[in-house]
């Protein structure tokens, strides 16, 4: 029969710990390095474009209805430009002699009961020409 080694034999606490602290541990092998840290020394806008972020689902498809929406609010209430109105005066030369004149009121229309007055002279006049 075989026996393994300290099969019979029970170490204390203390002897343990003075095997621990003697015992080193083995060296790291530098495909394990390369394995869990690929090409550590890129340059930082390397790494950052070939970086991942895991994200749920539902959390990814919020934050594309939250930046959609803030597209679209952004859009849409944008106040109109304000207009600037500029008047002034302009000399046109006039290829016929005639005044043309425009009448503008100011004041509303009467009141229907001051245009439904009877009149007290009547006056008719003849035209014979549209512009008199």
């Amino acid at each position: 029969m075989n026996k393994e080694p300290f099969e019979g034999d029970q170490l204390t606490d203390a002897e343990l710990d003075r095997l621990l602290r003697k015992w080193d541990a083995p060296p790291v092998p530098a495909r394990l390095r390369a394995a869990i840290f690929p090409d550590s020394a890129g340059p930082w806008w390397r790494r950052a474009w070939r970086g991942s972020l895991r994200v749920p689902i539902p959390v990814a498809a919020a934050l594309a209805f939250a930046a959609a929406l803030g597209v679209w609010q952004g859009s849409a209430h944008r106040p109109a430009p304000r207009e600037l109105v500029r008047t002034e005066r302009v000399e046109v030369p006039v290829w016929k002699d005639r005044v043309v004149v425009k009448t503008v009121y100011l004041r509303r229309a009467a009141p229907e009961a001051e245009l439904l007055k009877p009149v007290s002279e009547l006056k008719p006049r003849i035209v014979q020409t549209p512009d008199e």
